[in-house]
């Protein structure tokens, strides 16, 4: 769990300070990671061979997403844009827990359907404007950056304390691997939608959207 929660750092940090739509992409690239390596926990012992594989599969992951990010991007603007990332990244998190699901797979794949979710709801009704930093001069741009990132973080670490105060207290329900998808789905909810929404009222960052926009 900890090694996931710091796996992911660099991408929750690029989508709240550098840009949204590549911190997305990122998470999106780190998760199905996290989700090859736990997966492997399972299979590798009946695989015909002893090699360990899953850093050659993670490998072709980042590989596969340096060169066919753009073209995806094409596809699914296509498709509809802001819908179509909607129902790729929840089609996937609930194909990631088809096969042997268990705390670890289930992990990355909540993420997963949270953040594709929230990064949705964010175009739609936010507009978080993660750019608008670079109009700061200075000392006064990099305290917005850091103020961002920091409370983000402590945040997510209530969240994680509180998930994993959950998970303890139903270690012998049969639908506990729902409420660990629902609990860890709250993470993503809070990295694209709900941070974000926070640091604009704080005025930590500015919105796209318009008032008028934001009731239509």
């Amino acid at each position: 769990m900890e090694l996931s929660f710091l796996f992911l750092v660099l991408p929750f940090f690029i989508y709240w300070c550098i840009n949204e739509k590549v911190g997305l992409q990122l998470c999106i690239v780190f998760l199905l990671s996290i989700w090859t390596i736990f997966l492997y926990r399972y299979i590798g012992d009946k695989l015909p061979f002893n090699m360990d594989i899953r850093w050659i599969i993670i490998a072709v992951i980042f590989c596969g997403y340096l060169l066919l990010h753009k073209k995806i991007d094409a596809v699914l603007a296509l498709g509809g844009g802001i819908r179509a990332y909607m129902i790729t990244t929840a089609a996937v998190s609930f194909l990631m827990i088809i096969y042997r699901p268990g705390l670890e797979t289930v992990l990355p794949a909540g993420v997963l359907l949270g953040i594709g979710a929230g990064y949705c709801m964010n175009k739609k009704y936010v507009g978080f404007n993660c750019s608008d930093v670079l109009e700061r001069k200075g000392i006064l741009r990099i305290l917005t950056l850091a103020a961002r990132f920091f409370i983000g973080i402590a945040v997510l670490a209530i969240i994680t304390y509180r998930v994993e105060k959950v998970i303890e207290q139903l270690p012998e329900s049969q639908n506990i691997f729902l409420y660990c998808f629902l609990c860890y789905a709250v993470y993503g909810l809070w990295v694209s939608i709900a941070a974000p929404w926070l640091f604009i009222k704080m005025r930590l960052a500015g919105s796209k959207i318009t008032g008028t926009e934001r009731k239509e």
